[in-house]
Formats: C-alpha cells, structure tokens, sequence
C-alpha cells in the first residue's frame, strides 16, 4: 500500500472530524472527493500512486475523506452540500491555505462549485472532471433506487457491477482493487446514503457566478455520468474551457492517469492544455434544459413564459437563450425555430 503521509485531522463546528493529508511542496492543489474515498486506499493501486506523484511534484497536493468515508468520521453529522462545503473550508483552514486550486472530481464538482462562488478570494483555478452540476444527470430515479437496494442487500455484488462501470477497459485485477476499495471506503448504507445525497444536489445557479480560470474536462462516452453534465457546466460557468478526452472511464486517476495529470497540471500552470484533450465539441451539443428551452422559443413563447413553465428566473432563461444560439450559430428566433425542427423537438415546418 502507498503511504498516505502524515494523517491529520480538523473537525467541523459540530464536532464531526474529516481526516485529511498532503504532499509535496509549492502552489497547493486541493481534491474535493468522489462519492467514496480513503486517504490511504485511495492511492493504494499503481496507477493512482503515479498520478499522486505527478501532481505533488510541483505543488502542495492535499486531499481528505468526507464524512461517511474513509478516515473521517463515518456517523453523526448531516448530509447537505453545505456540509460538504464545510468539510473543504475546515480542511483549507486546517492546512493553512488561504487560497488554492481546486479539483471537483465527479461527486466533489458541485461542493466546489458552490465553494468557488461563495469564497472566490479562495480558489486560484477550478478544474471539474467527470463532474455534474445537478445529480439528476447521472440517473433516472428508478435507477438510482435499485442501486441503492442493491448496495443495501449485497455490497459485494453491488461494488462488483460499479467498478465494470466506472472501469470500464480494467483487468481483472484493477476490478478486484475497485470493488474491495468501496467495501473499505464505507459501509453499504453510507455508500446508499451518500449515492442519494449526490442525486439531489443541483448548483447550476451559482455557476455563472464562478469567476476565477475553470477548466471543465470529462471522457467523451463516459458510462456513469455522460459527457453532457459537463457540457452543461461549462456552459453556464463563464468563460470555462471545455476538453473532451477520447475515452469512456469515469475516475480519472486509475486507467488514463498520465494524460489526465498532465491536463490538469497544465491548466493549474497557465500552459496550453495537451494535444491529447479534444476541444469543445461545436454547435448542435444542447443541454437538456437548453433543448427544452429552444422548444418552447419554436412554440412562440416568451423569456417570461419560458421562465414561468420553467420555474426559473428570465435572466436564467436569457443566459439559456444566448448559449444556444451561439452553438446553433442562429440569427435569432425563426433561424433557432429551423434547429428546432430540424432536431425534432417541434413538429412541422418552421414558421418564418
């Protein structure tokens, strides 16, 4: 097993201990876990503990268990992104970082997120990989359901299915490491618990209040959360980049470890971001929420209908609006109603 360091630990006004460590030296680059995490088992398998290497040749690199997780207190707290956020502010305070650059990976994207808007003194650059801004995106409800009984009735089985999903391409071998490092991350009702807490969180608000360099990267036919969640991040976040990797893994630190790294490293740097990363896909990539209000604009609806159907503020939707027709490259109303019906989300022909 790679050593994890030196384990500390801060706790949370309401007692509650989050374990976190570090590495290496220089500007500090901070990781806002995934779902399920463990400062040492985390690192335990070669490849990741190359990636950790990577990122703390040049940089303080530190990371932590949230509560549920790992090291951390695993009972006795409360499951809200403001929680989450809270754990990240008290490992930052702990650590001695006013400020750093921060990596939202997956579920660790939206608390991020959030902590980008409220302390933007605080975070240098922002990257999210394989990230969401709303939970929803992964999953349909009844799915996450059924993942959820399943975790609950056999945790080996169900830890089993998750790494063919989020591993993909893995040996045997790798699948084997995956599926006991969620066993070892957290018991089967914490692991339901926090699967749950990820679907309900939603942060789009807040993106477009981001103001420091956000790179937003993500495998182009990821299986567990698709590449659109992250095409709606860097949409509402200004001035994002937006990299698809050609691939189809969802953690980034265990099979494409070196391109990922170096991704990362060269954004946090202020370099060019390596040929390997494709660039945002043009035009016609739509957001759900962008799709239905392209519909509704077809249908001859105003930005305040829209925003009222839609339960959302107008400025919402003209932001939506604004976004979609630059990635249509449409003139207006009756040159985006031609997409519309173009892209079947409106029968008939296009009015003029």
């Amino acid at each position: 097993m790679v050593s994890a360091g030196t384990v500390r630990f801060c706790r949370l006004p309401d007692g509650s201990r989050v374990a976190y460590a570090s590495a290496g030296t220089g500007p500090p680059v901070v990781m806002v876990p995934g779902w399920l995490c463990h400062l040492e088992e985390s690192w335990s398998h070669h490849a990741a503990a190359s990636a950790r290497t990577k990122l703390a040749r040049s940089h303080r690199f530190v990371w932590y268990d949230r509560l549920g997780c790992g090291l951390s207190d695993r009972d006795g707290f409360e499951l809200s992104i403001e929680n989450d956020v809270a754990q990240l502010t008290a490992v930052l305070d702990a650590a001695g970082i006013g400020s750093a650059d921060l990596i939202g990976y997956s579920f660790g994207a939206p608390p991020a997120a959030l902590f980008a808007a409220r302390f933007p003194d605080r975070v240098r650059r922002l990257v999210f990989y394989s990230g969401f801004a709303r939970g929803t995106a992964m999953m349909p409800r009844e799915s996450l359901e059924a993942l959820q009984q399943l975790i609950r009735t056999d945790w080996s089985m169900a830890s089993q299915l998750l790494a063919t999903r989020l591993l993909p391409n893995a040996s045997s071998r790798d699948l084997r490491w995956f599926s006991r490092f969620q066993r070892v991350a957290a018991e089967p009702e914490m692991a339901a618990l926090l699967l749950a807490h990820t679907w309900e969180m939603d942060v789009r608000d807040v993106l477009p209040d981001i103001r420091c360099p956000v790179l937003v990267a993500h495998d182009r036919e990821d299986q567990t959360i698709p590449a659109t969640a992250s095409e709606e991040i860097a949409v509402l976040v200004p001035g994002a980049e937006f990299h698809l990797f050609e691939g189809n893994e969802h953690d980034p630190f265990i099979r494409d470890a070196g391109s990922v790294v170096e991704a990362i490293l060269a954004f946090v740097e202020g370099r060019p971001i390596p040929s390997g990363a494709a660039p945002r896909p043009d035009g016609a990539v739509l957001t759900p929420r962008e799709q239905e209000v392209l519909r509704q604009l077809a249908a001859g609806a105003t930005n305040q209908q829209i925003a009222s159907a839609l339960r959302i503020r107008t400025k919402t939707v003209e932001r939506h609006v604004t976004n979609l027709y630059r990635k249509l490259g449409a003139g207006g109303r009756a040159d985006a109603t031609r997409h519309a019906v173009a892209m079947e989300l409106v029968p008939g022909e296009p009015s003029a």
